[in-house]
Formats: C-alpha cells, structure tokens, sequence
C-alpha cells in the first residue's frame, strides 16, 4: 500500500529559533531520509562535512537527508522532492517567521502525495508573554499559537528553569490543546519534533538522552476496536507528545497506521507490520505510562 509523506510544518515568530531546530534536525544521527523545505538557505548552517552534492536550489546530506529552497512555488518543490529516486521519508517545512501555519497546513499538509502529521511553533522563552500583547504583531503571533499542536519553548537557557517552567505554564493555561515541550539550544528530539517511530516497519523505542522525555512501547495482545482508540486518542492527557505505531482493526482485520499529536490524531489504513505497536513519547513518570498501557489494554479484543 502506497504511503503519503508526512509533513510537519515548523512555524514561530521571527527570531523564535526556527532555524536552530532544522540544522539540528539535518545534523542529528536519526537514519531518517528527511526533506527540509527552507525559505532561504543563507541563515542553515549545514556542516561541509556532510554535503554529498549541491546545486542553485537543493544540498543534498550524506546521511540521505535533501534540504531545498521553497522558491516562489511551494506545491511544485514538494512535488519535486516526491518525485526523486529516494523521496523523503518525511518532510519537514519552515514557514515564514510571518506567515500562519495554519493557511499553509491546509494546503501543504494535503498536497498530492503528501499528509499533515503535525504543526510545531516555536516560541521564544524571553519574549513570548510579550510578542502576545504587542499592538503590531499581537495577532499573528496568537494566530501562530493557536495553530500549533506542537509548541517548542526555545532559549530557555536565557531566562532560567523557574521562568521556563512559568511560561510553559501559561502558555498551557493559553492552549490547552497544545502539547508544550522546552528545548535547550534547540535541541527537540525527533521522536518528538517528527513522532518517528519505524516508517513501514514495527516501531522501535529510540535511545534517548533527553532525560526529561520518556518512551514506552505498547503491544497489543490482538486486534484493537478502532473506535474506543479512537475515544483514548481524544482524550490524552497533556503529558502524553505523541503516539505513533500500528495495530489490527478488530472489526475490519486491516492494518491501521495510528498517529497522535496534541488533540489531533489520524487512523488511516496501513500495510501491517510483523509486529503490531505503539510507541508512547511522554513527560510523564513511570507510575502514569503503566496507567495509559493499561488503559489502552483494555480496548483489545483477543
């Protein structure tokens, strides 16, 4: 079965640190083929070392990954980088610091061959709170939260762990849909920024050393009723970032792909893997993980 490349569109306001979350996402050591649509290349600090080729519009890594200017047409460069030998196993699209996420996720997100997995926004730690109720940008930015079901909380190391934890705070209490994440340096882990857990295989738990994140892989013991995971889905608490795997629909006996971030979540058939699973990437202590294991055996059907 044919499969749509998931695109995760990363926006946040000028200066949010947009930039800093790609070039660690083109330098990290992920074994994902990943496409990375940028507005200009000038501010992407590649590392030499891994440019394998280049030309006008396009730098191509030797770890796989293909990083292009989106030029004047943004369906016609995603259309390119689906039409290569090699495509991306998932695309990850800067928007403008002006733009709003959402008008480019309802067009990008749903281009031929292609699939929203998330929305991310990028939010400055120091000036935030401040950008929100500022006269002439106030709207945009809100527009940019309100977007997201994703929000990265950059240059936490400027203001302090106690006005990174009241910020998160507020910008929960603001976008209660929202799933919140702090990022040292821009460091987001990508199991996080882009819920990789497999693409096509049975998805495996990622080493980590982001020790404030947890994962936990879940497997069921049959088939599931789609439509009570569904409810769960809906339902996450907000400590759970994403859920990503796959498992068998009880009553159709098809493979079905499971993806959640924020409230939003997708069951799309699938071409089953040897092993059904789902990958739980949390914040949450070892006690609340075994409690939403649990709960998601409930919903088996042997």
């Amino acid at each position: 079965m044919s499969r749509r490349i998931p695109v995760t569109i990363l926006s946040g306001y000028l200066g949010s640190g947009k930039t800093t979350i790609i070039n660690r996402a083109l330098a990290g050591d992920h074994g994902l083929r990943l496409g990375v649509l940028v507005n200009d290349f000038g501010p992407v600090n590649i590392d030499a070392s891994l440019i394998a080729a280049e030309g006008d519009d396009l730098v191509e890594l030797s770890n796989g990954c293909v990083c292009c200017s989106i030029g004047d047409d943004l369906g016609e460069a995603m259309s390119a980088l689906a039409a290569r030998p090699n495509p991306p196993q998932h695309l990850l699209l800067e928007a403008s610091g002006v733009a709003e996420p959402a008008r480019i996720a309802a067009s990008a997100g749903y281009w031929p061959g292609f699939e929203l997995d998330a929305v991310v926004v990028a939010a400055d730690a120091e000036t935030i709170e401040a950008r929100v109720n500022d006269k002439y940008v106030a709207r945009l930015v809100r527009s940019q939260l309100a977007a997201a079901d994703l929000i990265v909380l950059t240059k936490d190391d400027l203001v302090g762990p106690e006005r990174t934890t009241g910020t998160k705070d507020w910008l929960q209490g603001q976008h209660p849909e929202a799933r919140i994440v702090a990022a040292d340096n821009g460091d987001v882990p990508i199991e996080i920024l882009l819920g990789v857990t497999g693409h096509g295989r049975s998805p495996t738990v990622p080493d980590s050393a982001h020790l404030h994140f947890a994962t936990r892989a879940w497997y069921p013991r049959g088939g599931v009723d789609s439509a009570r995971l569904a409810t769960v889905l809906g339902a996450l608490p907000p400590w759970v970032h994403r859920v990503k795997g796959y498992v068998l629909d009880s009553p159709s006996g098809a493979g079905i792909l499971v993806q959640s971030v924020g409230l939003r979540y997708q069951l799309t058939p699938a071409d089953l893997p040897l092993t059904p699973c789902l990958v739980l990437i949390t914040c949450g202590l070892r006690h609340e993980l075994d409690q939403l294991c649990e709960q998601l055996d409930e919903i088996v059907e042997l």
